[in-house]
């Protein structure tokens, strides 16, 4: 869980640079998300979730909650956005999960709904502790 963590540590400060912690064929998918994406590799991976912002004015996602299982850590996220050109605004409880292999991540797969990102890696169960706030998650 510490190297997902990080990321979220870094991403907080403004810095996407850590590349060094995500497998150089990482899988990135953007399961049910709006404008879905699938990618390999973390260049691939960048291109695919710059142009997913594409869509939005004022993106904001904050990390709430974190479930450790396995090689899967869930990052449960409230997402804030707003629509470009149609100035519609948007939430969502969203969930990312992060599979670890060896101290790098081997797959991202982000799912805008929290409940089907749990229920994607058989953790449907923690469904309410992952909603939680996790005061070491800001």
């Amino acid at each position: 869980m510490d190297v997902v963590r990080r990321v979220y540590e870094e991403w907080a400060r403004g810095d996407f640079s850590a590349g060094e912690l995500f497998h150089p064929d990482v899988e990135f998918e953007m399961v049910d998300w709006p404008g879905r994406a699938r990618s390999r590799g973390v260049q691939a991976m960048r291109e695919a979730w710059l142009e997913s912002l594409r869509a939005w004015e004022d993106f904001r996602a904050a990390p709430a909650g974190f479930v450790e299982s396995g090689p899967y850590v869930v990052v449960t996220t409230h997402v804030t956005a707003r629509g470009k050109g149609s100035g519609a605004a948007v939430t969502a409880e969203t969930a990312t999960v992060w599979t670890l292999e060896d101290g790098k991540v081997t797959r991202l797969a982000l799912h805008w709904n929290a409940a089907e990102g749990l229920e994607a890696v058989g953790l449907s169960h923690l469904l309410e502790q992952a909603l939680e706030v996790d005061p070491g998650a800001e």
